[in-house]
């Protein structure tokens, strides 16, 4: 209830009060559409009170309700760290508090700022600018109105647009964050990193507590191969609680994987061994990492315990065919019966992907000549997955070899060109797939988002989202 409510409400009880002290005879008689009531004084007033504190009721009920529409558009559309009462504040005052308007003008406002951004997020853009142009009439040339034209510009892709005009916006001190933030997307999309990056750097120093600025910058400093920077960036964001632990930990380890890969350009060992070592101890599933160090391991020192350890424990955790292929790789000297023996004890580590043991051992055995059990093997598999190209190719010297049967082997062969691949490397962002990992996605430019996929396995948990799940149990 409003203060002017709350006051008229208290004095009008205690003229109640008097009414009722001085004249306890007094009545008041109310003649509607035939009906005829009386009342005494008192009652007559508490029943205007009443009204009173009902009318306010519903007018405070409606307003609530108006209001929380406008902050689900709000975050829907503008920056994800608004809070929901920051969501509210351009029509608050932070932004327009300079205009002067009467109720109902406020309220009409109001509801054409929800229809304009309303109307952004189901992209009518037709439908938005009518409603922006009627809100003009209202307030004039508040900032708002700028900042509904950049939501606009957006939707229309009309990146040039929303540079010109977030320049505008970044010289309104009450509107400067959400033009920074509309340089940056804007220069993104039109891959001008650098000078996205310049605008990414100012937003940071002056605010370090909003996750889109820590998001654009680190991912700007990643791509310009600023890793100190970056480093320094992410450890902000983390230290403020805007980037979740396992997110840090991932593109922490990351970073410092491609600082190793500098330093080993440079033959400086002693800097490439802390900082591949620190990007293993931060996130022992990132796969380049591990077979990095493995590698290294094996070729400056002979240290094949530790090369086998490194990825044993990347294998526990992350199982990707590429770890198993290095991991028996590191005896290259041994018998196919020696290598499917140390396969078979290796598989038994994998228990979040068992069709990829499947796929390798049938390899092996192929290899091997051991047909009936590369044929049991794919069996498992195809009961589970769809075939895939590797095991159509298994399958055909399967057949071709121990069944001699070459009709069906060219019918397998035939089948494996319309199949999918065994793995790859998959974009989170985009969904663009690659046979190698790629710490920046080459289509979109994302950055740590390549994540290890076998296609055929279903409803497969994601390594992030597995952490976090054990995580929250602990």
């Amino acid at each position: 209830m409003t203060r002017k409510i709350s006051t008229f409400i208290f004095i009008g009880l205690i003229f109640t009060a008097l009414a009722w002290v001085l004249d306890k005879h007094g009545v008041v008689t109310i003649t509607w559409m035939g009906e005829r009531s009386i009342f005494s004084v008192p009652e007559f007033m508490l029943l205007v009170l009443l009204f009173v504190a009902v009318v306010d009721f519903i007018n405070r009920i409606f307003r609530r309700l108006v209001k929380l529409q406008v902050k689900e558009v709000y975050k829907n559309t503008l920056p994800g760290n608004l809070s929901e009462s920051d969501a509210i504040d351009v029509l608050a005052g932070k932004i327009s508090e300079k205009i002067v308007i009467d109720r109902q003008d406020f309220d009409s406002a109001f509801l054409l700022v929800l229809k304009a951004m309303t109307s952004v997020t189901a992209g009518d853009m037709k439908a938005a600018r009518d409603n922006l142009k009627a809100l003009k009439k209202i307030i004039g040339n508040d900032p708002i109105i700028d900042v509904l034209k950049m939501k606009i510009y957006k939707g229309e892709k009309d990146f040039d647009k929303m540079e010109k005009l977030s320049a505008k916006l970044i010289k309104n001190q009450d509107v400067q964050m959400v033009g920074m933030k509309a340089a940056v997307e804007a220069q993104m999309e039109k891959r001008e990193f650098s000078e996205a990056l310049r605008t990414a750097n100012k937003a940071f120093e002056l605010r370090q507590d909003l996750y889109w600025v820590i998001e654009s910058a680190f991912e700007l400093r990643a791509k310009a191969q600023d890793w100190d920077g970056a480093l320094q960036v992410l450890d902000a964001g983390h230290k403020k609680k805007l980037v979740p632990e396992v997110r840090y930990k991932r593109l922490k380890a990351i970073v410092l994987y491609e600082m190793a890969r500098e330093y080993q350009a440079k033959n400086d060992e002693v800097n490439f061994f802390k900082c591949a070592s620190q990007a293993i101890s931060a996130d022992e599933t990132l796969v380049p990492a591990a077979l990095l160090m493995a590698k290294y391991y094996v070729e400056n020192d002979n240290q094949y315990r530790k090369a086998a350890k490194v990825l044993t424990t990347a294998w526990k955790k992350n199982p990707v065919d590429e770890l198993a292929y290095a991991y028996l790789d590191l005896w290259p000297e041994e018998e196919i019966l020696d290598r499917i023996q140390r396969m078979e004890s290796f598989a038994m580590l994998n228990g979040k992907r068992p069709s990829l043991n499947n796929r390798i051992m049938a390899e092996l055995c192929a290899q091997a000549g051991l047909w009936t059990k590369a044929e049991g093997e794919i069996e498992v598999f195809l009961i589970n997955n769809p075939a895939t190209k590797k095991i159509c190719e298994i399958a055909a010297k399967y057949e071709q070899y121990y069944k001699k049967d070459k009709e069906a082997a060219q019918d397998w062969r035939k089948k494996a060109k319309n199949c999918a691949e065994d793995s790859q490397w998959v974009c989170k962002n985009c969904g663009a797939a690659h046979g190698e990992w790629h710490s920046v996605c080459p289509e979109c430019t994302a950055f740590g988002q390549g994540m290890w996929h076998l296609y055929v396995e279903k409803d497969e948990p994601e390594i992030d989202d597995v952490n976090e799940t054990e995580e929250e149990e602990e």
